[in-house]
């Protein structure tokens, strides 16, 4: 089955969408050149994150939520874990940081690759 097929099944089936082809091309555009992005597809926003690079990616959202959120005053050389810190948030999987809509998040597989995608509205 070719990537742009497993595209039109997961907007048809998964997510019980319209199909528009433009859309369905700038997905298939996406995956092979981008590890983490956004998308919309019939007027929701979507991210896609590939799945060897989805925790890298929330270690980093981790500290940038921590760090915005709190107006915590350390000095420059004290360190944090922010492996540790992440798998402490790590409780209810990827969903509840990536997707602001619901917290939910589907796991789907374009090709050879594992890909998560969140809706974002």
């Amino acid at each position: 089955m070719t990537i742009t097929k497993q595209i039109l099944e997961f907007i048809n089936e998964e997510l019980e969408l319209d199909i528009n082809r433009d859309e369905v091309k700038e997905f298939e555009n996406s995956l092979n050149s981008e590890n983490d992005f956004h998308i919309e597809i019939d007027g929701n926003e979507y991210r896609v994150i590939n799945a060897d690079e989805i925790w890298d990616i929330y270690k980093e959202e981790v500290k940038e939520i921590t760090e915005s959120c709190y107006d915590i005053e350390m000095p420059s050389w004290l360190a944090i874990d922010w492996e540790e810190t992440a798998e402490n948030c790590f409780v209810d999987g990827y969903g509840h940081t990536f997707s602001s809509y619901d917290g939910s998040e589907l796991e789907c597989k374009f090709g050879e690759e594992n890909y998560y995608i969140f809706r974002t509205n």
